[in-house]
């Protein structure tokens, strides 16, 4: 029982840090221009760390109940970091290729062919981020709900992400195979989400300090 539960608390310290540094990244990812090479180790690891996630949610939780909502909250979260991941490495895959093709061709005709093809094979990996969006959003769904009657949560946590995730995920059904963004809808969802989980990771490591002082017994 004493390793299980020391165990326990580094699931939670790990996964909050990990989650910490890939809520980090993303901005970075986002609204920054890197090196290929540096872009392509940071995209690599952010799906790593954010899988993370969902484990330090789950064992800080449980020390309040046991349920099934947060270990299936941990699964989803770690399949859509590995989702995220493998979307990131596709999207920059492709980004490289046609790139490469692009600065060899000056023919007009060859420009046209190379833009088409952008275009039909381009939203692969939205139908991919669509994949990674569900399973964050219902992830946070389920942690959300759990929050709700949480000592170490509560109504507000619970709540914010109750109506990010349901949000996140009707609007994305509505805009389908469009984005959000696409059809009129502003850029938030995204924010919001790494915002939340965020504050839910800085949430975790704090209250982790309480749990500390449980004995291990």
């Amino acid at each position: 029982m004493n390793s299980e539960k020391l165990l326990s608390r580094q699931w939670i310290t790990v996964g909050a840090i990990s989650g910490i540094i890939a809520n980090i990244l993303f901005p970075i990812l986002l609204l920054t221009s890197l090196p290929s090479y540096i872009e392509i180790f940071l995209a690599s690891i952010f799906g790593i760390l954010f899988s993370l996630v969902g484990f330090a949610l789950h064992h800080l939780l449980k020390y309040e109940k046991i349920t099934i909502l947060t270990q299936l909250g941990a699964i989803f979260i770690f399949c859509s970091g590995v989702i995220f991941n493998l979307m990131l490495m596709v999207q920059l895959t492709f980004k490289g290729y046609l790139q490469h093709y692009q600065d060899g061709i000056t023919a007009q005709t060859d420009i046209d062919l190379l833009n088409w093809i952008a275009k039909t094979v381009d939203p692969v990996h939205l139908g991919m981020q669509l994949s990674n969006d569900f399973f964050t959003a219902i992830a946070m769904l389920l942690f959300s709900i759990v929050m709700l009657k949480s000592k170490y949560f509560g109504k507000i946590w619970g709540i914010s992400g109750f109506l990010i995730s349901i949000s996140l995920i009707l609007i994305k059904c509505y805009a389908f195979p469009m984005t959000p963004y696409e059809i009129g809808f502003p850029y938030i969802f995204g924010p919001l989400m790494v915002l939340w989980f965020l504050a839910v990771c800085i949430q975790c490591l704090r209250k982790k300090q309480e749990i500390n002082k449980l004995p291990i017994a």
